[in-house]
């Protein structure tokens, strides 16, 4: 009984003083995670260490917000870490949301997926807040049974995150269809200015020049010819009073640090233009982002679909300004309270 206690203890101990972290830094709670491995604090003299694997590790620490598209790759990564296991969470935003308490692409709170041994508040925590919460763990662990202080995965984390997803669609549905339904009307005053500016600033060289929307391929290859190679991005802005969304194209001249700003519109209710990724290739990257965002849709364009959203928002377009996103989320995350979080 004796030995068996001694070799108990034994492998408590050991275990403690051997806690290997997945290196997967969610966000920027991370950046203060790197001076542990400095003097004075120097983690790897209690046998921590970082590892590329979750196959090697026996601990996850949840570093700042937790975008729903990492939540999925962090339960998938925590099914091959081998038992036992422990999951920390870092900073505000894995406890409360934090400063993204209402935001459409995050989860709240890393609890409600998986269970957790320990917190870090702050934005951002210290190293040294860190530190002691590698410390509590590692006397926890050396203190108690191992089978009271191994975290798992909630029995409703993967319903959760179905049900959500579900949320967001309906919602796009509902969306899709109250425009089917409206009857708004253009109410918008433009003027086609091209070749000349309709406004100029000389300090910054910009000329911003306004088209009509099927002018745009047509325009932009006049100006790539006139030596605006560079597309610096563009830019769409939503006018649901007026019925439209501006877009604003920006080309600059390498050689003359010169920029135009192609100016022009779509009807919100059938925003249809003309994609122009095979002038500028960069273009078929920010059309992926605008289309998601904002709904626009890029005639022509080969690969028209969620990038920077995919597996974070099922819902529409995020930055139309008649899609209440901090509404949703209040409403099925808070339970309609907004200041309750």
């Amino acid at each position: 009984m004796v030995l068996s206690r001694l070799l108990s203890k034994l492998a408590r101990w050991a275990r403690s003083r051997s806690i290997w972290m997945i290196h997967y830094c969610s966000a920027c709670g991370a950046v203060e995670f790197p001076p542990l491995v400095m003097a004075p604090l120097d983690w790897e003299r209690y046998g921590y260490m970082p590892a590329p694997t979750p196959r090697q590790c026996d601990l996850y620490v949840g570093m700042g917000y937790l975008t729903k598209k990492a939540v999925k790759m962090f339960l998938n990564m925590y099914r091959q870490m081998p038992e036992p296991r422990f999951v920390a969470a870092g900073c505000n935003c894995t406890g409360t949301g934090g400063l993204y308490w209402d935001s459409y692409a995050t989860y709240k709170r890393l609890d409600d997926f998986v269970e957790v041994e320990g917190w870090v508040p702050g934005c951002m925590p210290m190293p040294d807040d860190y530190f002691s919460l590698l410390e509590y763990l590692r006397k926890k662990i050396y203190e108690s049974s191992l089978e009271k202080h191994i975290s798992r995965i909630k029995p409703d984390a993967f319903e959760k995150i179905k049900k959500y997803e579900e949320l967001e669609r309906k919602l796009l549905e509902e969306y899709i269809e109250k425009l089917k339904k409206s009857q708004q009307q253009v109410n918008y005053q433009f003027t086609p200015s091209y070749p000349e500016c309709y406004e100029y600033n000389e300090k910054h060289k910009i000329c911003k020049i306004s088209i009509e929307n099927n002018d745009l391929r047509r325009v932009v290859q006049e100006l790539k010819d006139q030596g605006y190679k560079l597309l610096v991005n563009i830019n769409p802005v939503d006018y649901p009073d007026k019925g439209v969304i501006e877009i604003y194209y920006i080309f600059e001249n390498p050689s003359t640090s010169e920029q135009k700003w192609i100016k022009t519109y779509v009807p919100r209710t059938n925003p249809v233009i003309d994609s122009i990724h095979d002038i500028y290739p960069l273009a078929l990257y920010i059309e992926k982002e605008v289309w998601e965002m904002m709904g626009i849709e890029f005639k022509g364009h080969p690969s028209l679909r969620k990038w920077i959203l995919d597996g974070n928002w099922e819902g529409p377009p995020p930055l139309r300004k008649d899609v209440d996103t901090v509404e949703f989320v209040v409403k099925h995350v808070y339970g309609g309270y907004k200041y309750g979080r």
